[in-house]
């Protein structure tokens, strides 16, 4: 039996809406109401056992008002972020939010004919297992297994949506099976300049069993003249909450200066791609909400670049699969989405988070 870990008080609102998400794929009518979470706070303080509740700092005994107050802005601070991603997403939001009532309801389960919702339950139940969200780990041991694979194929279709252009998942294992520099050699190919260095051209002290060399993603927008000149990205997918430890940066240096005998380009734009809500570990501040977003993004883009975070992924993803034929054929992952639907499908059978 898989169950949701209660969420605390000291959690970000980020984290709150998760888990009033998941609250509600579980429930059998779909629907998570303010009550849903003040039950789960009152449950929570009865645990702690304390017969009173008293201020970290003074000291002193707090009033009931007091904590009730903080009960309620626990409540209002969740359906603030709800109805952001909501207004964010759109339809390809799987879930409706009515904040005047503080009521969440999870969208018809036709999720599989919308690639922005299957992306989108993709990267909450992928965050959830990797946050040790939902319990009983081994029953979602397969799942667990599955993410990297699935969530690089979401993130090249983030990738195609935002440059409207050609997307190579250079991640290792490959779907294609090749190796580190018969794949380099296809993508730029296709890329349509830059030389990369022939097997007997390796200088010696080079990795000879190289698997990605830390990129997942090369992608591109090409002129009409098929000139150089290009927007060019490479980027790194990280599922795990530790993705602040890794900056595809040094890597695209590593690639450009050691496995080419002629660059393909002297400018190129860093990403990651998260299944995270961006801001899913900031706090509230006595400012603004987003200021504090905002700022943090701006702080963060010099060691990753652009951020494609889960709301990123999800409404340039579904932006992808809604191309023509002939568009999608030039981003790699769209003939595998299959892949993203069955995993969203088993992973939600496995939880119980279906409809009854």
């Amino acid at each position: 039996m898989v169950v949701i870990s209660p969420p605390n008080p000291t959690d970000t609102r980020s984290a709150l809406a998760d888990w009033l998400e998941l609250r509600t794929l579980m429930d059998t009518r779909g629907v998570s109401t303010r009550a849903t979470l003040l039950n789960v706070l009152d449950i929570l303080e009865d645990e702690a056992a304390e017969p009173d509740m008293v201020d970290a700092e003074t000291g002193e005994v707090l009033d009931e008002a007091i904590l009730e107050g903080a009960r309620y802005q626990f409540v209002d601070v969740t359906f603030e972020e709800l109805q952001y991603r909501g207004d964010l997403l759109g339809d390809s939001y799987p879930f409706e939010v009515d904040t005047a009532r503080q009521r969440l309801t999870r969208r018809p389960d036709e999720h599989d004919d919308h690639a922005g919702q299957v992306v989108y339950l993709f990267c909450l139940l992928a965050s959830a297992i990797r946050e040790r969200r939902l319990q009983a780990a081994t029953a979602l041991s397969q799942a667990e297994q599955n993410i990297a694979d699935a969530f690089q194929i979401c993130a090249c279709l983030a990738a195609g949506g935002y440059l409207n252009g050609d997307v190579s998942s250079f991640g290792f294992p490959r779907a294609s099976g090749s190796g580190f520099l018969t794949a380099l050699r296809e993508t730029f190919a296709r890329f349509g300049i830059g030389r990369v260095r022939d097997n007997d051209d390796i200088p010696d002290g080079l990795p000879t069993s190289l698997k990605d060399g830390g990129i997942d993603i090369i992608a591109w927008r090409n002129h009409p003249d098929g000139m150089p000149g290009k927007l060019y990205l490479i980027g790194q997918c990280a599922s795990g909450l530790q993705w602040r430890e890794k900056s595809v940066v040094e890597y695209i240096r590593q690639l450009h200066g050691s496995w080419f005998t002629h660059r393909p380009a002297e400018h190129s734009t860093p990403a990651m791609f998260i299944p995270f809500p961006f801001h899913h570990d900031i706090s509230e501040r006595n400012g603004p909400y987003l200021d504090a977003v905002r700022n943090r993004y701006w702080h963060e883009e010099p060691r990753f670049g652009v951020i494609f975070d889960r709301l990123r992924i999800t409404h340039f993803a579904n932006a992808c699969m809604a191309f023509a034929d002939c568009h999608r054929l030039k981003v790699d992952g769209c003939d595998r989405f299959d892949q993203v639907v069955s995993w969203v499908s088993s992973t939600r059978q496995t939880a119980g988070l279906v409809h009854a």
